[in-house]
């Protein structure tokens, strides 16, 4: 998504801790780690208290080449060297590392075998050269996520979080929201917004209807394919709620359009789950929503 209005434009490098960093060392802390295209996230979870601790952005883009042509900017920095920032390197009993690049598809755990996995994928072009196949199990909804990674990253992660737990971005979304609203009545849609696509899970009275994940450059892609989602599941917009997540706010074209045809729309609030420091209480908690709901999905 190309406007103005998204947050990944006004997010700069960024750490922040709730004691002296110090202080850390002797907590038993979960350091969760989320792998987008132009960010890393990351934030700390003390287990013993169960608040968050810590949290950071990181840009992919070398700010060296701002200014420079697009595809210059799309370099990326190596991964080695964002590895070695220090909220990523704080001591931790757990960690989690979430993909959110590539498209996933689900499969009913009564169909999935190991053995086709890249074969699955290959049929959906979901597998290009220079990745790993992978999957996850979705408990609440006895299917597979099945997704590839970059080789290189995947090896670079692996070799410095040996006994770490890798998910891609939709088992996480997924799972969350299927045990969050198990007990609703309700159809209701969830959208979280990245910057080129949007991730779209629908639920019908706590089960899933839809999971997918759709191309957009605009606010009119944006509104057509959530508009589609309504129609082809026949969800009446007056009664079936939809919650955004991501790279949007109240202030974006794509919610403005949205709000034109759809009347029951929100970013997604901070739940009574999520106990967070006094210095992380500012952050825009509908963006990061994976990312802290990691630890609870894993």
């Amino acid at each position: 998504m190309t406007n103005g209005n998204t947050i990944l434009n006004s997010i700069k490098d960024e750490e922040k801790f709730a004691m002296d960093k110090k202080s850390l060392a002797d907590k038993d802390l979960h350091l969760s780690i989320e792998i987008r295209e132009r960010q890393i996230l990351a934030c700390l979870l003390n287990k013993h208290t169960n608040q968050y601790v810590g949290w950071a952005s990181y840009s992919r883009r070398d700010e060296k080449l701002s200014g420079m042509t697009e595809s210059a900017v799309n370099i990326k920095l190596p991964l080695t060297t964002l590895l070695k920032e220090e909220l990523l390197n704080c001591r931790c009993s757990g960690s989690s590392i979430v993909f959110v690049p590539n498209s996933a598809m689900l499969i009913p755990a009564a169909y999935f075998s190991n053995e086709l996995l890249r074969d699955y994928l290959k049929q959906q072009n979901l597998i290009k050269p220079g990745e790993r196949p992978c999957y996850d199990f979705i408990k609440n909804n006895d299917c597979y996520s099945l997704y590839a990674v970059d080789l290189n990253d995947y090896h670079l992660l692996k070799e410095k979080y040996p006994q770490a737990s890798f998910r891609h971005h939709s088992s996480i979304f997924v799972e969350y929201l299927l045990a969050l609203h198990k007990s609703s009545d309700k159809n209701q849609v969830h959208v979280y917004v990245f910057e080129n696509y949007m991730d779209v899970v629908a639920l019908q009275a706590g089960k899933l209807l839809l999971y997918n994940r759709y191309a957009i450059q605009t606010a009119n892609d944006f509104t057509y394919f959530l508009l589609w989602v309504y129609e082809e599941l026949k969800f009446a917009t007056e009664n079936s709620p939809c919650t955004f997540y991501g790279m949007i706010t109240e202030k974006s074209e794509q919610y403005a359009l949205a709000n034109k045809y759809l009347p029951h729309i929100s970013l997604a609030q901070k739940t009574t789950q999520l106990n967070l420091a006094r210095s992380l209480d500012n952050l825009p908690m509908h963006d990061y929503y994976s990312l802290f709901m990691q630890y609870l999905c894993i």
